[in-house]
């Protein structure tokens, strides 16, 4: 809206709500409400603007697609620094969505230049998460046949990730809930692609609370996995044992309290 309304950049500055803290010379001029449907209008209007804008004259285009190894990353990048929670987001894309309308298809090779590196930091830690979403999501089954898994990632992967577990488990019926950023991905028996949805604080509740209606039997797969994981593992590894190190870095202990195959409570199958 600023864009539009030709406010000048050095004039305008985008924070979250939360994280406002208002210099000298500075007030609040417009909170906006982010998710109502003439927002959301607006915002992809000024994406597909923008894509078709640092597209234009770029020399990797084919026709009106780019090539394969690039996929419109100038603008693709935009989505995944929106997922980054980093306070400092809005302000970045707001940055990067005005260098891009004025240098056009130049962005690209402009990455030296401080709004585009700042925009590549907040994408690359996003492809970082969504790394680990694939790596480190783990389902059970509940009493009603449904697999379900909460994850708790730093950044807002699952509407990112979600079909890549739809192309795993074609013939599964699952949810995937991220109560941190309060969306939960649902995917129906033999669809292509999952339904993402943004939930309340009372509803997140109550499907974090149902996960521990698992499935008879479930418990004793959980037990195998374990027990195949340890036999698998480095005997007496811990943090100061060799290699502890190692799975420290490759498996950040943020998720090691939803590995079922790192979970303490679990005792071995018989």
């Amino acid at each position: 809206m600023a864009y539009l309304a030709h406010a000048p950049a050095s004039m305008v500055r985008l924070a979250y709500s939360e994280d406002i803290q208002l210099a000298l010379d500075e007030r609040v001029a417009m909170p906006l409400e982010t998710r109502s449907d003439s927002s959301l209008a607006l915002s992809r209007r000024v994406y597909k603007g923008f894509e078709r804008h640092v597209s234009m004259g770029c020399p990797l285009r084919r026709g009106t697609l780019c090539p394969t190894h690039c996929k419109g990353s100038c603008a693709s990048r935009l989505a995944l620094a929106a997922a980054n929670d980093d306070q400092d987001v809005p302000e970045a894309i707001h940055r990067y969505v005005r260098l891009g309308f004025k240098e056009g298809s130049l962005i690209r090779s402009m990455l030296s230049d401080k709004t585009v590196t700042e925009l590549d930091r907040l994408a690359r830690y996003t492809l970082s998460e969504c790394e680990h979403t694939r790596q480190f999501v783990r389902f059970s089954q509940l009493s009603d046949g449904t697999y379900f898994s909460a994850f708790r990632p730093k950044a807002d992967t699952v509407p990112l990730t979600c079909n890549y577990f739809a192309a795993r488990m074609r013939g599964d019926r699952f949810c995937l809930l991220d109560p941190t950023h309060h969306v939960i991905a649902m995917h129906e028996e033999g669809d292509h692609r999952c339904a993402v949805n943004r939930l309340d604080d009372r509803l997140t509740r109550e499907l974090s609370e149902h996960a521990s209606d698992l499935a008879e039997g479930e418990t004793y797969v959980h037990a195998m996995w374990k027990r195949f994981y340890d036999s698998v593992g480095l005997d007496g590894r811990d943090s100061s044992q060799r290699g502890y190190d190692l799975r420290a870095s490759w498996m950040p202990k943020r998720f090691w309290g939803g590995l079922t195959e790192l979970d303490s409570t679990l005792g071995s199958a018989m």
